[in-house]
């Protein structure tokens, strides 16, 4: 069974970087089983897709891959018969596996965010069920035990690391839980493997994702593990930088705070997504805390962790969201001055506690408020970028363009979502090279740098 020899296989991954991590595992036991991961669709035997169902915009997304791959797969077996599978998991196919199935028959199989490695099994087998589905107990315990070895992708030198699934918090306009369920951690012991076995790839930085990374841990040990965590994988040979993302604002401890500060390789970057600053929302939201929580948070971090760079997250347009919780909102902005910052408009989503309440922002006061708060933003990152310039940088080498161009990254600097360090140097440089860099000058959001 699962005989996957002379078989090739496409993975479109859409949504975040745990998804990201998902795929790396199913191409890894594809692989393992003779399969060929391909970059091009249509000389694949399988297609598959790793969907995002976290926001609207992101749902829309994922049906119209969908469709584009559907229509290849038709196109190919018109000509030559059953030889094209297509295959969704992930987010919206844990959230809307019927409806999918029914609005778009071209799918072949279809399973959700739990059992999806177990859908290789299905895959190989003569099953003719188009749905994977096991017990909620039997999921976890898969997530739990199974092996985490990947197909890395090497031409980057950092991988995301996936520390826990799920989440514990209720925020009312989160379905992350009603997809994903309550917290799960991974075992301390297991995380190790598994960085290990990346830095044997040549891997270099760790990047710590999970729903809530400063919670990790109190599912399995009965309380929070992550400083003990950090202090753990800071002692593999090789890793060179470690990075923690999507922290929950009240659940950032005073020992979090030191481990940050004190341990060498973790970046002084932290990603803390506020979500909103008018203490009326945040407890419409859900989230706990208050404006005043947060800027306390905000100064024990500047005050203990020297030149730490802060990301955040909003959303504006949530239910009942007035001109005065905006305001408010942009003014904690602006007083606060975060080095990188996201926007989101608010998407109604169903199942969650504010899908009940009357989306009464209109589409037009949304996107011109993350406009503002946008345009805001971008001054903001700009001066904060510029106090480098003149100072050396330890970059970390991305992309090499030519043997004297680089793409590079600060440690203040997470990839995909922040600036880049564009670097020339007159030594050629390979990737996961790390060297100084001395910051030149600033463009919009990327620094210009050369090479000590």
């Amino acid at each position: 069974m699962s005989d996957f020899r002379g078989k090739k296989v496409f993975i479109e991954t859409l949504g975040c970087a745990k998804n990201v991590v998902d795929s790396e595992r199913v191409s890894y036991l594809l692989a393992q089983k003779g399969a060929t991961i391909t970059n091009t669709p249509e000389e694949a035997d399988i297609i598959m897709v790793n969907t995002c169902g976290f926001i609207e915009d992101a749902k829309q997304e994922s049906i119209e891959y969908i469709l584009s791959y559907a229509k290849i797969k038709e196109e190919i077996n018109r000509k030559r018969p059953n030889v094209q599978k297509l295959v969704v998991f992930g987010c919206l196919a844990e959230r809307y596996r019927d409806e999918l199935l029914r609005e778009i028959p071209e799918i072949d199989y279809i399973s959700g965010v739990r059992d999806y490695l177990m859908m290789v099994e299905m895959l190989g087998s003569d099953s003719k069920s188009k749905i994977l589905d096991t017990s909620l107990e039997y999921r976890d315990i898969v997530f739990a035990e199974r092996d985490f070895r990947r197909l890395v992708n090497t031409d980057l030198p950092y991988a995301y690391v996936k520390i826990s699934e799920g989440c514990n918090h209720t925020c009312s306009f989160c379905a992350i839980p009603i997809i994903r369920g309550k917290q799960r951690s991974r075992s301390i012991e297991s995380l190790e493997d598994e960085v290990k076995f990346l830095v044997d790839n040549g891997i270099k930085e760790i990047i710590l994702v999970s729903q809530d990374t400063s919670s990790y841990g109190i599912d399995l040990y009965g309380k929070p593990k992550l400083s003990e965590l950090l202090y753990r994988l800071s002692k593999i040979q090789g890793v060179e930088w470690i990075r923690l993302h999507y922290l929950y604002p009240t659940e950032v401890s005073d020992d979090i705070i030191e481990s940050i500060a004190s341990i060498d390789k973790v970046c002084k970057y932290v990603d803390i997504p506020f979500q909103h600053a008018s203490d009326r929302i945040l407890k419409l939201m859900r989230r706990g805390g208050s404006k005043e929580d947060y800027i306390r948070l905000i100064n024990k971090l500047r005050n203990r962790i020297r030149d730490v760079a802060i990301r955040s997250t909003f959303i504006v347009g949530f239910p009942g969201e007035t001109k005065e919780d905006f305001d408010e909102l942009k003014e904690f902005v602006e007083d606060v001055k975060f080095t990188w910052v996201g926007i989101f408009s608010y998407s109604n989503e169903e199942n969650t506690y504010a899908y009940s309440m009357v989306d009464n922002v209109p589409r037009a006061t949304k996107t011109r408020r993350r406009n503002a708060l946008l345009k805001l933003q971008q001054s903001i990152t700009q001066n904060n970028l510029k106090r480098m310039v003149g100072k050396v940088k330890k970059v970390l080498v991305d992309v090499v363009l030519d043997d004297n161009n680089y793409i590079a990254r600060t440690e203040y600097n997470s990839p995909e979502v922040d600036g880049s360090v564009h670097l020339v140097s007159s030594k050629k440089l390979k990737k996961g090279d790390f060297v100084d860099g001395f910051i030149v000058k600033v463009v919009g959001y990327d620094l210009y740098a050369r090479t000590v």
